[in-house]
């Protein structure tokens, strides 16, 4: 059942639970974590008369939608059903509601750093910031609630590439038509317009998120099911290496007696390295990769590594001082063990990052 039209049928003007003050900032306690699933609330879902409870569905996903930009790096792809190509490190991420005549929206502004890989560019590092305008949408799907947020205006205007390593010369490039500026700002702008949702699934609460729309009586896609666990969740997601590229994963944050938790599963190629790095001791590693030609060699500040074979999954806890961390694959030769050879295949990494209080 459709139910866009229900503010009108409880008697409110649209988006007028929206009412927050002129661009708050979402910030994120490091220290808390959050799991997949939130707890938004009170109450039934199609209770008209409960109105803190669309308030509270709408102030969460605006909420996550920052966090997700600002937590571990946001994966950057060109569509729902398309590989990852990259990932964006937003610095900044404030929303705004929106609600005039004729007008009910909400405002986005961003900012921040990436890289993607393309193959006419190879890998290109970018900065990028601006302002995305979303409108939500509401229906009901066998007892639960689902809220689209649904991209109205995508502005990356303001985008500077940082680096590419396209092997072409400007002169070749102008052949083949690559502009590698509008290719950047097209991939950050393709990731930003894929909207968003919210799925409030019962009266208890348990209320889901997850970037692009979610058809109706699905769920976010998520590599690894986590039913009931003592570790909250850093990250649950899946990722793709291009030859020669790296993926980094942060920032990470443990406090005192904890230990991260990486759960891995490995495709495509034989095997891949990763390293845990301390970001204190690397305060510059994703700068340089976004403006720096080539994979890292990753000396500084590494407290663990490994080589992940993909003949079966794999699972370690890393005990680690309180502080920030970083999670690097890596599918270049720059790094570890692995070497792969000039014509390897992508590398498919599906992770769960986890953390917890160490093993006695």
């Amino acid at each position: 059942m459709r139910i866009g039209s229900l503010f009108a049928r409880w008697g409110l003007p649209a988006l007028a639970l929206l009412a927050l003050p002129a661009f708050v900032g979402c910030r994120i306690d490091p220290g808390t974590g959050k799991t997949a699933v939130g707890i938004v609330g009170d109450g039934i879902v199609n209770d008209p008369g409960n109105k803190s409870l669309r308030f509270d569905i709408l102030r969460f996903g605006m909420a996550e939608f920052c966090r997700e930009l600002l937590q571990n790096g946001t994966p950057l792809r060109l569509a729902d059903d398309q590989p990852v190509i990259g990932r964006f490190f937003a610095s900044s991420c404030e929303t705004k509601a929106l609600d005039e005549p004729g007008r009910s929206t909400v405002l986005v502004q961003f900012g921040g750093k990436g890289y993607a890989w393309t193959l006419g560019t190879g890998r290109m590092g970018f900065r990028a910031s601006g302002l995305l305008e979303l409108a939500p949408d509401f229906r009901l799907h066998d007892g639960a609630l689902y809220v689209y947020f649904r991209p109205v205006h995508v502005d990356t205007s303001d985008f500077g590439l940082l680096m590419t390593e396209s092997a072409l010369t400007q002169a070749a490039m102008q052949v083949s038509g690559v502009d590698e500026v509008e290719m950047g700002r097209a991939v950050i702008s393709a990731q930003l317009g894929r909207g968003f949702t919210v799925i409030r699934y019962d009266a208890d609460g348990h209320t889901d998120f997850g970037i692009g729309l979610i058809a109706p009586g699905e769920v976010p896609f998520r590599p690894f099911t986590v039913v009931s666990s003592p570790r909250r969740t850093l990250a649950n997601g899946r990722t793709e290496l291009f030859l020669g590229q790296q993926d980094y994963v942060g920032k990470l944050h443990l406090e005192d007696g904890e230990a991260l938790t990486i759960t891995l599963d490995v495709d495509g190629v034989d095997a891949v390295d990763l390293a845990v790095v301390r970001a204190a001791d690397s305060p510059k590693l994703v700068d340089d990769y976004v403006t720096q030609r080539g994979a890292a060699h990753l000396e500084a500040g590494v407290v663990f590594r490994a080589s992940v074979a993909a003949v079966a999954p794999f699972k370690t806890e890393v005990p680690l001082v309180a502080g920030d961390y970083y999670l690097v694959f890596d599918h270049s030769a720059a790094f570890g063990a692995t070497t792969p050879g000039e014509k390897a295949l992508p590398a498919r990494v599906d992770y769960l990052l986890q953390v917890g209080a160490r093993s006695p």
